[in-house]
């Protein structure tokens, strides 16, 4: 099951965070008894949103 994040390349808290709670969940088999997530995350410049639309697309 993957997920995606976009985050600005300041974001360096939010990305540890981002996957450690992809961690938690692919090892809590009460949530996903057969499923593991994989994760993927971009960086974009900060302040450019036009950037975070067209690296989500």
């Amino acid at each position: 099951m993957p997920a995606g994040a976009i985050f600005e390349e300041n974001a360096a808290r939010d990305d540890e965070v981002f996957q450690l709670a992809i961690s938690d969940l692919s090892l809590n088999d009460d949530i996903l008894q057969s499923e593991k997530i994989t994760h993927s995350i971009k960086y974009i410049e900060p302040n450019n949103p036009f950037q975070a639309v067209q690296e989500g697309e």
